[in-house]
């Protein structure tokens, strides 16, 4: 009796963490050590150090953003993005339908293989990767030194200019399923 006590619950624990997780589309342990405090604007603003004269290099992140520009490089595809909020409603992923001041670009790293449409600007993502130092970057031709990541992860749904929160779940209406696709770096 106490073990199907014990087993129910477990169970119900179970659903209720898991009820609560995020939802996110990489696997469990791309997420581990991913900073559930991390306060974008202070990373921009703070330059190569935060308030307490610590480095934020080396924090692992989740970030959600829209596409400026990519350029590649000898290290793989740079990233250079606006930040966006993270929602769960109307659809899950980064969005601009929340109001907001301020300049919130950075850029990543990325180095493996992307599909070219899914590199198209204006296309939504989530990246988890690593706070590094500030770096020089080219932005519509002028040089910019933006907060930058050296990503692991990168999922991309194909939006062009669109809110995810636009594109329809089902295929009739001459709506069509949202692609989407994630990438991960092979660790080596």
């Amino acid at each position: 009796m106490k073990l199907i006590h014990l087993l129910t619950f477990t169970a119900s624990v179970w659903v209720m963490l898991s009820g609560c997780a995020a939802n996110t589309p990489f696997p469990p342990e791309v997420m581990d050590k991913v900073s559930p405090t991390f306060d974008f604007e202070a990373w921009r603003d703070a330059g190569p150090t935060n308030e307490a004269g610590k480095s934020d290099a080396g924090i692992k992140v989740l970030l959600g953003g829209r596409i400026v520009q990519i350029t590649n490089d000898s290290k793989g595809i740079v990233i250079v993005a606006d930040q966006l909020p993270i929602v769960n409603h109307p659809a899950y992923g980064p969005t601009e339908e929340v109001n907001r001041i301020g300049e919130h670009e950075f850029a990543f790293l990325y180095d493996g293989e992307i599909e070219p449409l899914d590199l198209m600007r204006g296309n939504r993502f989530l990246i988890v990767g690593t706070t590094t130092s500030r770096r020089p970057v080219l932005v519509h031709g002028f040089p910019k030194t933006e907060p930058f990541l050296i990503a692991d992860c990168i999922h991309v749904w194909q939006t062009g200019e669109a809110e995810i929160a636009e594109f329809k779940e089902d295929a009739g209406g001459g709506n069509s399923p949202l692609p989407e696709t994630t990438y991960c770096v092979v660790k080596k």
